[in-house]
Parts: structure tokens; C-alpha cells; sequence
């Protein structure tokens, strides 16, 4: 995460998506690809497993995440035979990106107030 931040005009540049949506959401590389394939289409938790070679109970893990961060939505979909299925969908594209629009003023914003601080007053922290 660290390295992404530094780099992050270069990825842009460079058509990068992963390395800042790994770092501006906290998301891990396979949370960021269920994400771009449910973006195309529709998904059953089978798919996504397969798509990110898991096992079922691991991708329902990752779509969980993905769901509670708002960027995944999971649906019911009746069969033709009776009975259901769950499905998933990623969030639209253009409210991903005002997320992203805001999620990087905040950052700016962040910056702008570490920047303005007398670091010596900052209290020391480890972190375990």
C-alpha cells in the first residue's frame, strides 16, 4: 500500500486499476477482480469462484466484503423451475467513480493537514 500511493500518477498513467483500488479501498487483488467481473455481467457465487480459482466458501468470503463496502450488490433471482438463486452484481461504474472523486479529496484533505502539522506533537503509537 505504501508503494501504491508514491506510484499512483504512474499507474494511472499506465491504465492501472488494481494497485487504487487496492489502496484508496483496502481491497486485496482478488477482491478488485470479483469486482471488474461482475462488472460485465451478473454472477452466482459458482462463477466467481471458479473465475478466481476458490473454493465456494472462500469467494463467498471476498463477495461478503465486497458487499459490505458497497461495492457489490447481491440479488435474488427466481428459476424458471421454481426455486432461487442468489446473484451478484458490482456497482455501477459512475458511483464507483464520484466514490473515488471523493475518496481522494478526503486523502488530499489528509495530506494537506499532516503536511501542515508540527510532527514533533504528534504523540508516538505502536501499532501491535
Amino acid at each position: 500500500m505504501h508503494r501504491c500511493l508514491i506510484n499512483l500518477p504512474e499507474v494511472i498513467n499506465e491504465g492501472g486499476k488494481c494497485d487504487i483500488f487496492e489502496c484508496l479501498f483496502g481491497l486485496k487483488p482478488l477482491h478488485v477482480k470479483i469486482y471488474f467481473y461482475a462488472l460485465k455481467q451478473k454472477k452466482t457465487i459458482k462463477e466467481i469462484a471458479d473465475f478466481v480459482e476458490r473454493d465456494r466458501s472462500t469467494a463467498v468470503r471476498l463477495v461478503q466484503r465486497l458487499i459490505r463496502q458497497a461495492l457489490i450488490t447481491k440479488e435474488i433471482e427466481m428459476l424458471p423451475n421454481g426455486g432461487m438463486r442468489h446473484i451478484y452484481s458490482s456497482t455501477a461504474q459512475d458511483i464507483l467513480k464520484e466514490r473515488l472523486k471523493t475518496t481522494i479529496k478526503h486523502v488530499e484533505k489528509s495530506v494537506d493537514l499532516l503536511v501542515k502539522r508540527d510532527w514533533r506533537l504528534i504523540p508516538d503509537r505502536i501499532d501491535d
